[in-house]
């Protein structure tokens, strides 16, 4: 245990981060003094509402850097504070607790399609509204009470971010842009680049991201190169590739450093030098020289860092993209729709069965039953029945150890500690966010309840699967009813998410030479949103058969990959013409490689062009090396790069030769 908090509380590097020991710190001050006012004074509910507020205010609203943490603050912890005290005195009023629940978890099911920290906020904001209105939690309390106890929650988290991120504002930013030159694969450079607009896209920070992109393409083409080649020559690529990424290594440290007066000697070397200097062949192939390209441009990108902002996109590409979401998802065909459908069904029937009962012990019914149902941005019950035996054996465990432990009433900080201390874990794992409100809510009514705790476990335990239950059953007739696929088609699902993708690369490849397709873009950009989201849930349908193979892994980086390719294009359709037009020769590339055609080539992206249009395009040619590799593993090729064609008629006559 001392090991793991020495770990969370260390630097990369292992050294000791000054900034977590003072969050650590600020952080077990401020609920030891809670807890203490709480039970001094009685106002353990009141500390509660307010621990529950700044720790789901801390979720949904950091992560990234103070600039842009602070903007979603100005946005979802209003928003919060209002859920979490409105929710107990809407209890009074069913009709209008059943109507706020069922409003949240829909739209928190759908938000996944505007991206993760949307679908994080969505998610935890319907965690909260399921405290708030199902569990009890506060109805004993007066409404200035409850505001004001909500209210004390949100500004303590504000005041937190705010402290802990003063002295190095951008530092989250540096670091998701340094990941890029220390992690392959999909999906890295988008997050990266979604971080870097979020915090006002510093033009440094920009050209950085932009080598980086370059250099990833040219490193994916030397590995595609290999595949083809013979294994003397294969080996010498691979060996090129080793060294830059030691190099890559290098730069990145530099990268994540707040100020950077010079490279070490390592950061810059030639990563071809040192393997032709071990003889063989001394020709080298072109994409070699867009790895140095790339390291020269982050190289230069560091030493000197300039601060202004870089070109900003079109005004309409929010207002674009959140109207494209919503054409492409609302509707029986989207498998997210569906999926937010099956959850707010499931919720409506356990609310209905919650306000019936009366029972405090009921609390965990609702938050056991989303556990359960797995919110997710697929078509999916993967796991169902193993959720349900970990959610139901857990609340019995915990009702057992609060009937045996002394002092019981403890755990609640505890959790709430452990929950401040491990918010990139509740983040990223749902289940546990719910499993420590689900922890939470049950000992602080089990506290309360003037029965044998005996009985008290068995009624938690009992609501558990009840609500545990219900998820199961609706789960499964949602499958037979809502128009979806057990055993889905999975060649045919990439298939047709390659020919939307293809589409909308085709029409922004117009738009680039001026041709006016607005209405057409329109269109393709929400069948390849619609694509993309279904073709990411078919993993999780095979896992549910129980097999695990290498096409389910194949399947699932190439929805990866077109799904981060679909980023790219639709992200670069609103750039300025003039930008799009520099980007018409990679736009080209990518159709051709996801076509069919068997050559890996970087097409020249000018130095000169602004920074985000220099990213994007070699952004397109990182992804669609993945899409073209995973593409060929879920079709079973033997051999790698296999020429073949697809014919881009509508989506029910594909077909790959």
């Amino acid at each position: 245990m001392l090991t793991l908090v020495r770990e969370r509380l260390a630097t990369e590097a292992g050294a000791p981060d000054p900034r977590q020991r003072q969050y650590a710190v600020l952080v077990l001050v401020a609920v030891v003094a809670a807890t203490a006012v709480g039970w001094v004074f009685d106002l353990h509910t009141p500390a509660l509402i307010a621990g529950l507020t700044a720790v789901l205010a801390l979720v949904a609203a950091g992560g990234q850097s103070l600039r842009s943490d602070l903007r979603r603050f100005v946005w979802f912890t209003p928003a919060l504070v209002l859920v979490m005290a409105g929710g107990p005195l809407l209890l009074g009023v069913p009709v209008l607790a059943g109507l706020l629940v069922a409003v949240v978890v829909f739209g928190a099911g759908m938000l996944p399609a505007l991206g993760e920290h949307y679908r994080i906020g969505g998610q935890t904001f319907a965690a909260a509204t399921l405290v708030s209105t199902t569990t009890g939690l506060g109805t004993d309390q007066p409404a200035w009470v409850l505001f004001a106890s909500a209210l004390s929650g949100a500004v303590f988290a504000l005041v937190l971010r705010v402290v802990i991120g003063l002295s190095d504002p951008t530092r989250a930013t540096r670091v998701a842009v340094a990941n890029t030159l220390l992690e392959p694969g999909p999906g890295v450079l988008e997050r990266a680049a979604a971080a870097w607009r979020a915090d006002g896209s510093s033009t440094w920070l920009g050209r950085v991201l932009a080598g980086a992109a370059r250099f990833r393409a040219a490193r994916e083409t030397l590995l595609a190169q290999a595949q083809q080649s013979d294994r003397t020559e294969a080996e010498r690529l691979r060996q090129i590739v080793a060294e830059a990424d030691q190099v890559a290594a290098e730069l990145a440290r530099a990268v994540r450093a707040r100020a950077c007066t010079g490279l070490r000697p390592q950061a810059r070397r030639d990563p071809a030098q040192a393997v032709l200097q071990r003889g063989g062949r001394q020709d080298l192939p072109d994409a070699v020289q867009g790895v140095n390209q790339g390291l020269d441009r982050i190289r230069a990108a560091v030493v000197h860092r300039v601060e202004t902002p870089a070109t900003p996109a079109d005004p309409g590409f929010r207002r674009e993209r959140v109207l494209g979401a919503v054409r492409a998802h609302l509707s029986f065909r989207s498998s997210l729709f569906r999926h937010a459908l099956r959850c707010t069904l499931a919720v409506a029937i356990g609310m209905v069965i919650v306000l019936l009962l009366h029972d405090p012990s009921a609390s965990s019914l609702l938050l056991g039953l989303y556990v359960v149902l797995q919110p997710a941005a697929r078509d999916t019950m993967t796991g169902a029945l193993e959720r349900t035996g970990g959610t139901v054996l857990g609340v019995v465990l915990l009702a057992l150890l609060i009937t045996l432990l002394p002092g019981a009433f403890l755990l609640v900080p505890l959790v709430i500690a452990g929950m401040f201390l491990s918010m990139e874990r509740l983040r990223t794992d749902y289940q546990v966010l719910l499993g420590c409100l689900i922890a939470i809510t049950v000992v602080d009514e089990a506290m309360k309840l003037e029965r044998p705790l005996v009985n008290v476990a068995i009624s938690f335990a009992s609501n558990t699967a009840v609500g545990a239950a219900i998820a199961l059953i609706i789960g499964y007739v949602s499958y037979l009813v809502l128009p979806s696929s057990i055993l889905p088609d999975v060649r045919g699902a990439v298939r047709s998410t390659v020919w939307s993708v293809s589409e909308l690369l085709r029409s922004v490849r117009a738009s680039g030479r001026g041709v006016d397709v607005r209405q057409a873009l329109q269109s393709a950009h929400v069948l390849a949103l619609r694509r993309t989201q279904d073709l990411l849930g078919v993993p999780a349908l095979l896992d549910g058969t129980g097999e695990e193979t290498d096409d389910d892994r194949a399947t699932r980086s190439a929805a990866i990959a077109l799904d981060a390719l679909r980023q790219d294009v639709a992200t670069l359709a609103f750039r300025p013409d003039g930008e799009r037009a520099v980007a018409v020769p990679a736009l080209r590339a990518v159709d051709d490689m996801l076509g069919g055609k068997p050559t890996a080539k970087i097409p020249d992206v000018p130095e000169g062009s602004a920074p985000e249009t220099e990213l994007l395009a070699s952004s397109l040619l990182e992804n669609a090396l993945h899409a073209r590799a995973a593409i060929d593993r879920t079709f079973g090729y033997d051999e790698p790069w296999k020429s073949y064609t697809i014919s881009f008629v509508r989506p029910e006559r594909l077909h790959i030769r």
